[in-house]
């Protein structure tokens, strides 16, 4: 039997990564009949010199591709469990409270890619193409920083648990 992964997370982190996942399975609902660039990062152009062909392609591929990564994205949202937020903000104390958030390990895959994509449509929609374009200073890529930081602690915890 295979254990759980344990992933430590203050509520406050909990909540905003439901939103997010939130946020991104609407974003791939809408990106079936509409085109958005923080999209095009995780289903890019197959054939950048050929538009038709990449057409061809996305076309026969984009639904199933998207479907993949909604079936991720709600993995995710399942392992967080319900929306921990009433409507009112949480107190200091409150949202600083860790909670331990269990990963199946068949879930693991789901979860990187889930985060990636997450991060990818971020780092769309801020302009981020290289780290040259990325200010660390800029409060509008805390966001962006954190999801890095979790995809690499989740990384570190799967070769921990696949090591032991």
């Amino acid at each position: 039997m295979t254990t759980d992964l344990s992933l430590s997370l203050a509520t406050i982190e909990v909540q905003n990564l439901q939103r997010l996942i939130d946020e991104f399975l609407d974003v791939i609902a809408d990106g079936k009949v509409t085109d958005d660039p923080g999209l095009s990062r995780i289903a890019p152009a197959a054939y950048a010199d050929d538009p038709a062909a990449a057409a061809e392609f996305r076309a026969a591929t984009r639904d199933g591709l998207f479907d993949r990564r909604t079936a991720d994205a709600l993995d995710v949202r399942s392992d967080l469990g319900a929306p921990l937020e009433d409507g009112s903000a949480p107190s200091t104390r409150a949202a600083m409270r860790q909670r331990t958030v269990r990963i199946p390990p068949e879930h693991v895959d789901a979860w990187l890619r889930t985060l990636a994509a997450v991060r990818l449509v971020v780092a769309a929609r801020l302009g981020i193409d290289t780290a040259d374009t990325h200010g660390p200073d800029d409060e509008r890529f805390h966001v962006y920083d954190w999801l890095g930081y979790r995809l690499d602690q989740l990384v570190m915890l799967a070769d921990e648990h696949d090591a032991g």
